[in-house]
């Protein structure tokens, strides 16, 4: 596919200059991480236009500091990305790091949360540009002018800098593109730090999700799909060349167009009988999950390694489901679960609490779903999460209109928690005080002292059907 911006012209020599791509940490004890996804997909591009690219990683670099520190000595540019969690401190320190090197480095922001709020890195001075949205046929374009010393063009979309003390440049975003050639640039990263216990593999089939739940900061609601022989190979690739046993597929809408699942069924499936080896997978689906596939289907996709389904069910209420623009109805989880229990797959389903507008009544709902979907399938695992209002979002805006006063800086951002164990947050001001007291003993007396996925498996009390024996 040609780019975006293939009018504009590239400077063609190599060995342009070095660029270092910064993933901050979320300061969590999960041992197992996602491989960097974005700068996987973005350092082709820039090494295709001839730039040098490092991946500084502080979620599996315990001295970080130091190793940015390093790779940016001989650097002309540092790219940062970051949510609206405690990562951004990692992300505000990196470019403090960056600021401070003695050859002057240009510092650039991508991500959701500089995506929605790019006011406040510039006012914080850790930012030149700022990136909104995808970036991947921009990026080189801006590198090289800046490595060229040329004006940024005036048609580039989703750039903003600073210059004289105004920001300028074009907020409009591109929009989601995926069916591109380039393969994602594993070879420069350690893949061996990302490789879990259960040897799983996470992979993005789909860029961007038609729908428009008001608590998600997606925010790119076209939808663009990798190529059938570009998924083919990538996924081969992981399975064969990287030795993962096991792909979690995190598509926000994975088993959305049905044609495209069996054909991944059938690739999974095929890739196992070649090497006589059982490959594992999962992926996250909608409510409508038991009425897009025959029963004919449901069985081969059991046969070629379905261990696991996703569903972000939400809310048990009615009422919330469609304040949230789910699109979905409550009885159509109860439906998938009894689906997947005849096939023997787990149901993996994500409840979020605390959200505004939400009443007790809404809760008693919630907690009476889930132990309706525990009887149907008692391979489930309900996963509880409650609401953190994300920037740019109709459900930031409602927590705003009834309360919440949102932090103004980087700090201030980092600093929110996102457990989800009431005890451990204290900026629910969206919710009235009566009705939070009330609202938390239930909680409590239902859940006691919640565990998340994780903790629960690092004490032995969930076993993951997608657990595989160790790449050796």
């Amino acid at each position: 596919m040609a780019s975006l911006y293939s009018h504009h012209k590239i400077s063609p020599e190599k060995n342009k200059g070095k660029v270092v791509l910064f993933f901050p940490s979320f300061g969590l004890d999960e041992a197992d991480n996602w491989m960097p996804f974005p700068y996987l997909y973005l350092a082709p591009f820039m090494e295709k236009a001839g730039f040098e690219v490092s991946i500084v990683d502080a979620r599996v670099e315990s001295e970080w500091e130091l190793v940015l520190e390093n790779e940016l000595k001989d650097a002309f540019a540092c790219g940062i990305t970051s949510m609206s969690g405690p990562d951004l401190d990692y992300a505000a320190k990196a470019a403090k790091i960056a600021r401070g090197m003695k050859n002057d480095i240009t510092v650039i922001w991508g991500g959701h949360h500089v995506s929605a709020l790019p006011d406040e890195v510039f006012n914080e001075d850790v930012a030149d540009f700022v990136f909104l949205g995808p970036a991947e046929f921009s990026f080189p374009v801006v590198l090289d002018c800046i490595f060229n010393k040329k004006e940024i063009p005036d048609d580039m979309k989703g750039v903003l800098y600073k210059k004289d003390g105004k920001i300028l440049g074009n907020k409009n975003v591109n929009a989601a593109v995926f069916d591109y050639d380039d393969k994602p640039a594993y070879h420069l990263i350690d893949v061996e730090k990302y490789r879990s216990k259960n040897n799983i593999a996470a992979y993005f089939k789909t860029r961007g999700c038609p729908f428009k739940c008001t608590f998600c900061a997606t925010g790119n609601f076209n939808v663009s799909d990798k190529t059938i022989k570009q998924y083919s190979d990538e996924i081969k690739y992981i399975i064969k060349d990287l030795g993962f046993r096991s792909i979690c597929f995190r598509d926000p809408t994975f088993f959305l167009k049905a044609c495209t699942v069996m054909d991944v069924a059938e690739l999974i499936h095929s890739t196992s009988q070649s090497m006589g080896e059982k490959i594992k997978w999962k992926g996250q689906a909608r409510g409508t999950f038991h009425r897009q596939y025959k029963p004919e289907q449901f069985e081969f996709m059991k046969k070629s390694g379905l261990s696991s389904v996703m569903f972000g069910v939400e809310s048990g209420s009615q009422r919330m489901l469609d304040f949230m623009v789910k699109k979905v109805r409550r009885d159509e989880y109860i439906k998938s679960a009894k689906v997947l229990a005849d096939l023997g797959i787990e149901m993996y389903a994500s409840f979020m609490f605390a959200m505004p507008g939400e009443t007790v009544d809404d809760l008693k709902e919630s907690i009476a779903l889930m132990h309706e979907l525990k009887a149907i399938n008692p391979n489930i695992l309900l996963q509880n999460c409650i609401f953190i209002p994300l920037p740019a979002t109709k459900m930031f805006k409602d927590a705003i209109a009834l309360g919440y006063t949102p932090p103004t800086t980087l700090k201030g951002w980092s600093e929110r928690n996102i457990s989800s164990r009431f005890s451990e947050r204290n900026d629910i001001t969206w919710m009235k005080k009566s009705l939070y007291d009330e609202y938390v003993k239930i909680y409590n007396n239902e859940f006691g002292h919640y565990k998340h996925a994780w903790e629960k498996e690092n004490d032995g009390e969930y076993v993951n059907p997608m657990a595989a024996p160790q790449h050796s």
